[in-house]
């Protein structure tokens, strides 16, 4: 990868990681805040920052009346309130934390606005509490919440008509009833009431800061998290990647009571609410086993308590497990307050360890804890009604920071990994030129070790074959001469003999190419004079045969010199007028006929009395894989030399005289 193209990822993937910075400071910026009640409004919308309130305690859930006179209620008791309101909750319910219940009317005068020639409506930024919310306009209910009133939508901003259609009069008086758990509080934000076009804008904002914006973050994180766990199974020594998706699993759980509502759930509430709280500890968890696995300096001691902790929470808080716990969700806020401490103890013991360590990914995910921890204690306050319910939980997008943050690492270590490989296929290349270059001067060095073997091989057998041939007849003849035992006509086919025994030799050395033909051919060439020269006429009946593989100088002087024995037999004892060669193909070998009109001998008495140029036919065919036969008779004799097309093929012929 060239280094221009590795700034280049590297800067995009740091403005990636920046990306969710330049999105937390709008995060509450979606409407004015209450402080701005008194600035003039544009666009036909008015922002109310006071209302009236009555309080009515009671017992248990009531559903709304169709008309709000059927209430019953009092015309005194009303209390002018400012908006955003909030009411604290109690962190450690009581017995009758889950029955008794207080329905807060909120009562809106909009008698004094401006007739409108569009539809008015009604934009509710947040209302939280466990309970149900409806809406009444001039008495006459407009909406209210369905499904269930644990995890009613508290997080969905709120926009709804408040008159059917255009220049028809909108409720001068709007009444907003909130049904809900005197324990676990409440909170109110103020109320915009306008046309469409002035309201649709701050509506869809804030419906994507507190819930698109959080589902498409933790949708994403799974998404990579699924990709990463099926990469942690086909290598499984990389963990990384099974933490990876451990986390974004936990987060996606975590997140979804920001974004699913009560009338979409598919279990019950006690088991939602046990989801989000446990993914919450586990999620921890596995952020503390990824930064350990980073930074390389485990905490065996905090890795065991905090799992055991998490564990044993886990399993006394599953719905119906212990009746001293029967509504898991009056006690999730003492316990995301408990867990609190719980995290910052393992979060600082890894920011110390990764500050410590070379491993800067490590610090990165240490920091992002920190921040963490203050969006955490933020909604922590929020959950509990201690600042504005028109703030924006933030816990979200610390996931989405998060995922980030782990995009970014993943990047890093993916192009990390290809350098890594680039360096390593860099070094293997250079090995393995060293390599070559070595096995070259091997090979160089072998192949003058082969030919000096080769042609020692060569000269020796050369040097023995004219000791045995060319010398043994060179040195009978001399000893003839000097014994005046030759005349010089025997003294002169002596030393033809030898000639033709140095052209063999030498014939022996010119590379044959397996072609058997070619090898008789150059026979032919050397002999044919002499043949004439006695008187004989020579037959050539040479026919194509397959080509020998194995045919190699060596054996090649073989066959010349079983051919040269052969013809000196007939020119010697035969008395014959005619010689004939033939080839042909027998069985999985050729054969090479030699044929004369001469007088036959006895062929097993030849062998056996002396036979030694017989013999010595035999043994180089032997040496060769061949055989050799003989046929005599009155009309003359045939000689073959059977020769096979492999070695080692596993035919054996006879060398049985006929």
């Amino acid at each position: 990868m060239k280094p221009s193209r590795v700034a280049l990822g590297r800067w995009i993937a740091t403005l990636w990681l920046a990306l969710p910075l330049a999105v937390l400071p709008g995060a509450g910026a979606a409407e004015p805040s209450a402080a701005d009640a008194a600035a003039p409004q544009s666009h036909g919308a008015v922002h109310i920052t006071r209302a009236e309130l009555l309080s009515v305690p009671g017992m248990g859930y009531s559903a709304p009346p169709r008309r709000s006179e059927d209430a019953g209620l009092p015309s005194d008791g009303w209390q002018a309130v400012s908006l955003p309101r909030t009411a604290g909750r109690e962190l450690v319910p009581t017995s009758a934390g889950g029955v008794r219940t207080v329905t807060d009317w909120y009562r809106i005068d909009l008698s004094g606005s401006a007739p409108s020639a569009q539809p008015r409506l009604l934009y509710l930024p947040r209302w939280k509490t466990l309970g149900r919310i409806a809406v009444y306009g001039d008495g006459v209910l407009l909406y209210q919440s369905q499904g269930s009133a644990v995890h009613n939508g508290y997080n969905h901003p709120l926009l709804l008509p408040l008159n059917a259609a255009a220049h028809t009069p909108s409720p001068s008086t709007v009444l907003i009833r909130v049904d809900r758990l005197r324990s676990s509080g409440s909170g109110f934000s103020t109320v915009w009431v306008g046309d469409q076009d002035s309201l649709r804008w701050r509506y869809q904002g804030r419906q994507l800061l507190q819930v698109l914006l959080p589902f498409m973050g933790s949708a994403a994180f799974l998404a990579v998290g699924v990709f990463a766990f099926a990469v942690w199974l086909v290598k499984r020594r990389e963990s990384l990647y099974l933490l990876f998706f451990a986390i974004s699993a936990a987060a996606f759980l975590r997140t979804l009571h920001y974004f699913v509502t009560g009338d979409h759930l598919l279990m019950s509430d006690e088991w939602f609410e046990w989801i989000t709280v446990a993914s919450l500890l586990w999620l921890i968890i596995f952020i503390h086993l990824f930064l350990q696995r980073l930074h390389q300096q485990p905490s065996p001691w905090l890795t065991r308590s905090s799992v055991g902790l998490a564990l044993a929470s886990s399993i006394a808080t599953l719905p119906h497990a212990s009746a001293a716990v029967p509504s898991l969700y009056l006690f999730t806020p003492l316990l995301n307050l408990a867990v609190l401490p719980i995290a910052m103890l393992i979060f600082a013991v890894n920011l110390r360890k990764a500050l410590r360590s070379k491993f800067p990914e490590g610090r990165l995910v240490a920091g992002w804890a920190v921040l963490a921890l203050a969006f955490t204690s933020y909604d922590g306050l929020l959950q509990n009604n201690l600042v504005s319910p028109e703030s924006v939980y933030t816990s979200p997008y610390a996931i989405i920071s998060l995922f980030f943050i782990f995009s970014y690492i993943m990047f890093q270590r993916y192009t990390g990994a290809f350098a890594e490989v680039a360096r390593l296929n860099k070094g293997l290349a250079e090995r393995l030129r060293a390599r070559e270059a070595e096995l070259e001067q091997s090979y160089q060095r072998l192949r003058v070790i082969e030919n000096e073997q080769m042609l020692g091989a060569e000269r020796r057998r050369l040097m023995q074959d004219m000791h045995d041939g060319l010398g043994s007849s060179l040195i009978s003849a001399i000893r003839s001469v000097e014994q005046g035992a030759m005349t010089d006509t025997e003294i002169s086919g002596v030393l033809k003999g030898c000639m033709d025994d140095l052209k063999l030799a030498i014939d022996s050395m010119e590379s044959v190419d397996a072609d058997l033909l070619l090898l008789l051919a150059t026979l032919r060439f050397r002999l044919a004079p002499r043949i004439e020269s006695a008187g004989l006429a020579l037959r050539w009946d040479v026919q194509s045969v397959p080509a020998l593989p194995w045919l190699d100088p060596g054996s090649a002087l073989h066959i010349l010199r079983i051919m040269q024995e052969c013809v000196a037999n007939v020119l010697r004892h035969t008395r014959a007028t005619i010689i004939r060669f033939s080839t042909a193909t027998e069985g999985q070998g050729v054969c090479v006929m030699i044929e004369d009109n001469g007088a036959g001998f006895a062929v097993e008495e030849a062998l056996r009395q002396s036979g030694r140029g017989l013999r010595n036919q035999q043994r180089r065919a032997l040496a060769i894989g061949g055989t050799v036969r003989w046929e005599s008779g009155s009309d003359g004799t045939r000689f073959t030399l059977w020769l096979p097309l492999h070695h080692g093929s596993g035919i054996e012929k006879s060398m049985s005289p006929a």
